[in-house]
């Protein structure tokens, strides 16, 4: 894959949309139910910028004369749609939506009856539930990472909307 993202034969264009259309959802495959910590994160976001970086290649300094690398920023720039943690969480939350609002299903109810247990001993693992009251926490500081807004469907998707940055994905 990486010599197609290397290649002069693909414009830039078609190597942005061979990695939005077949690479990154390879990569983020199920990820609505991926309780990701920092780690996982970070790791997401450097392979991300590591093709990005394969596409648009270095640039050339005439001051030095020498090609350099471009920054995260001009990477992120260039490729002008949000990044692979932005998707990601949206995806995340849409599920969260669809699992919350369906009162009957049994995804609910586990998910429900689950929180209610006694924890094991040791360092809490991190569970989907709280990846996603802490997603909504940093988008919507007012909601207090509250699931009882994704009934309200218009403001639900305002919320998956910001989150993904209108990226069209």
């Amino acid at each position: 894959m990486s010599h197609l993202f290397r290649s002069k034969l693909l414009s830039r264009k078609n190597k942005e949309k061979l990695y939005t259309t077949y690479l990154r959802p390879v990569v983020t495959y199920a990820c609505c139910i991926w309780a990701t910590t920092a780690g996982d994160e970070n790791k997401l976001n450097i392979f991300e910028r590591k093709v990005l970086r394969k596409i648009y290649g270095p640039v050339y300094n005439p001051d030095t004369q020498v090609w350099e690398r471009r920054s995260n920023e001009q990477i992120q720039q260039l490729y002008g749609k949000g990044n692979i943690i932005q998707f990601i969480k949206g995806t995340r939350l849409e599920w969260a939506g669809h699992v919350w609002r369906a009162d009957n299903s049994i995804v609910k109810k586990v998910l429900v009856n689950n929180l209610n247990r006694k924890r094991p001993r040791g360092k809490p693992k991190q569970r989907w539930l709280d990846v996603v009251k802490r997603d909504i926490q940093e988008l919507r500081p007012d909601w207090h990472g509250d699931l009882m807004h994704a009934y309200n469907r218009e403001d639900w998707k305002k919320l998956i909307l910001a989150v993904k940055g209108l990226n069209g994905l």
